[in-house]
């Protein structure tokens, strides 16, 4: 707990003043870890591999910019959402976690409830019922950016202890969480979709979802742990909410386009999430997707996200194509505006 001595100072109507020392407030301790609001960065699903990861952190950190965590994107596994590290990407997990840990970054890995119907796991939780059902009873399949698949039912406990133990395969590595990306909504697809006990609402969805990997994930490996959700996020004039408010300590808006109105989207994002009453959540500096050019979003752009990004209550940096602040130019403005 911190100890606050604020000094007060009393004038009077004449002019003299005195001194009155206020006596130590103990505070509450923050009811997630400080890394929350380190700096994040990460590479696209596309280059990223345990060597492409550990060289890009130690890049930055041999270019003066401190590392608070690292993202692992999707397809760090042999399957959609199976929890088994792919051996030719990432061919020992141990020593990657081990390496982040030396330089005191923390290491997330992507995943959704969404598992694949080619992944390893998919068979198993479709003949036991551990999916959601459509309105007829029968098996749902979702098309989604990696595929098709089907949903975890949240509301089985047998899917859930089942669901657990495919975490644990992760786990026992030593990671710090996970970046829960927003496959939730694809539950709207379905007219009246069916879990265990029942219909089950996209709120229903999402707040089993996050809640369940932040609690896991806290409960296996201790309270230093954190998932990354979003807050609000933007479908063109329309927001929805995603997390519910006790996980979402760690948040980003969004996929935004490398460009002003993709600045000026996360932006309207940042808003709606603080009117929302969320608290801790940043954006993709640069923006995430792909922009014309060789680096796919220009210098000005950059640095002006970088200084929201500067300001946001999470500071991370990733998406596709070109992120690294030193490859901005030759002269290292870009470089020295990031790193102050």
């Amino acid at each position: 707990m911190s100890l606050i001595l604020p000094l007060v100072v009393f004038i009077t109507v004449t002019g003299a003043y005195s001194e009155y020392v206020v006596p130590p407030t103990r505070l509450r301790p923050a009811p997630y870890p400080e890394w929350a609001h380190y700096h994040w960065v990460w590479l696209s699903n596309d280059r990223a591999s345990q060597a492409s990861m550990t060289q890009y952190a130690q890049q930055y950190l041999d270019h003066g910019i401190k590392v608070g965590a690292v993202d692992i994107d999707s397809g760090w596994s042999t399957g959609f959402n199976n929890f088994i590290f792919d051996a030719e990407k990432y061919p020992n997990a141990t020593t990657m976690v081990d390496f982040f840990h030396s330089k005191d970054i923390k290491i997330i890995l992507w995943a959704t409830s969404m598992i694949d119907t080619d992944s390893t796991n998919y068979d198993e939780a479709n003949s036991k019922g551990y999916l959601i059902r459509d309105v007829l009873g029968k098996e749902a399949v979702f098309s989604w950016w990696h595929g098709k698949g089907g949903l975890l039912d949240y509301t089985n406990p047998d899917a859930v202890d089942w669901w657990h133990h495919q975490m644990d395969k992760a786990l026992v590595y030593g990671i710090d969480g996970w970046k829960c990306d927003g496959t939730d909504p694809y539950i709207l697809e379905l007219i009246l979709p069916l879990g265990k006990r029942g219909i089950v609402t996209r709120k229903q969805y999402s707040d089993a979802y996050y809640g369940d990997f932040f609690n896991y994930t806290r409960k296996q490996r201790g309270n230093e742990t954190l998932i990354m959700s979003r807050p609000a996020d933007g479908f063109g004039p329309i927001f929805l909410d995603f997390s519910p408010h006790y996980v979402m300590y760690s948040g980003w808006v969004g996929d935004d386009d490398p460009t002003f109105d993709g600045l000026e989207s996360a932006l309207k994002s940042y808003l709606q999430s603080a009117w929302a009453n969320f608290a801790n959540f940043g954006s993709d500096i640069g923006g995430y997707r792909s922009g014309s050019g060789s680096l796919g979003r220009t210098k000005e752009l950059f640095i002006r996200w970088a200084q929201l990004g500067a300001f946001s209550p999470l500071m991370e940096n990733g998406g596709n194509m070109e992120h690294r602040p030193w490859k901005f130019d030759t002269t290292n403005q870009t470089l020295d505006i990031y790193r102050k």
